[in-house]
């Protein structure tokens, strides 16, 4: 357990205000380390990067800045490279069993089951390139960094996951 002497300069993280930074003097390193910059949550595992989250929020080291415009636009490069790259994952999945189904058409091989299949798995297929191309257009965005309408994830039997939030 670490003891708060100083904290100042709290900054949130992002704009759903989940964690924050500030510069922290902790009674057991102020003579080896100073001030140092800290991340605080309301969950960390630490009780005294709770307490330093509870108290930033209260105001009790000044008011709290937004997220600077450089930490806003860090966000939303990595989520855009994260989905991007789970919707190229899931594109790469699909490109082998699309392409047996229409091999097996093309070939006159394909039995009831292959022809049944092959329309909904061409347009999950297409689905999840629409969302790429999508994606790929979220920094054209009117506001981006600060302000982003992430596309809705493609709507299929298998997904259960929710659009992200940036938040």
């Amino acid at each position: 357990m670490l003891t708060v002497l100083d904290a100042r300069d709290p900054q949130w993280n992002d704009a759903g205000h989940t964690s924050l930074n500030l510069w922290v003097t902790f009674a057991e390193t102020a003579d080896t380390l100073g001030e140092m910059p800290f991340t605080a949550s309301p969950v960390d595992c630490e009780s005294y990067g709770r307490e330093l989250f509870e108290r930033a929020v209260a105001l009790d080291f000044g008011d709290v800045l937004e997220p600077s415009d450089a930490v806003m636009a860090r966000a939303a490069a990595l989520m855009l490279t994260r989905l991007t790259g789970e919707a190229t994952s899931t594109i790469s999945a699909l490109q082998p069993v699309l392409a047996t189904l229409q091999d097996a058409e093309r070939l006159g091989m394909a039995n009831d089951a292959e022809e049944a299949a092959l329309p909904l798995k061409q347009a999950e297929y297409d689905a999840w390139c629409a969302y790429r191309v999508l994606l790929s257009r979220v920094p054209e965005q009117a506001g981006y960094p600060a302000s982003i309408n992430w596309p809705a994830l493609p709507d299929t039997e298998d997904e259960t996951e929710t659009a992200p939030s940036p938040e």
